[in-house]
This record gives C-alpha cells, structure tokens and sequence, in this order.
C-alpha cells in the first residue's frame, strides 16, 4: 500500500513539474509575428490562417513567427479547389 502512494506521490509531482516546465522550442529562434510585423499585419494573417487552416490546432497564432503562419495560409490555400478566399491567389506562387 505504501508503494502504491508513493507511486502515486511521484507521478503527481511529476506531472505539477512537467506542468510548470516552459514549453520545449520548436527549434526556431524567430520573433512572434505582432513583433516583427506589427499587430495589424499579424492579425490579418492570423484572420487569413483560420479560414484556411484544415488543421485542429493550428499555428494561427500572432506569437508563433509570421513564416509559420505564412506556411500554413499557403498550405491551407493550396487544399482548397474551388471557392479559396481571394487572399489565396497572393499564396498561389509559394509567397
């Protein structure tokens, strides 16, 4: 019985460090978008990436850097046959 709560004991403090824990980098060192395009230009493209973005949880997000918001709008335009938003011809050539 005691093992079991001290099982128990160390996976909820596991769990309460690896909650605290900043999440891990994506690798990329890039600014967020609202600092490196402004908050208008970024919140256009988050607008853009979420009528377009096919995924769950996509990166639609004016703190995730402009390219990967960029990358998805791209993306998200390239899917769509017919009846893509007139914004998708400006991704059209990989921009």
């Amino acid at each position: 019985m005691h093992r079991f709560l001290a099982g128990i004991l160390l996976l909820a403090i596991a769990n309460a460090s690896a909650a605290d824990a900043p999440a891990p980098s994506s690798g990329t060192t890039e600014k967020p978008c609202r600092e490196t395009a402004g908050a208008e230009k970024a919140k256009t493209l988050v607008k853009q990436c979420l009528e377009v973005s096919p995924a769950t949880h996509p990166p639609c997000n004016a703190a995730n850097a402009c390219s990967l918001i960029v990358d998805e709008i791209t993306r998200g335009c390239a899917m769509i046959d017919n009846d893509a938003p007139a914004f998708c011809a400006n991704y059209a050539s990989g921009r």
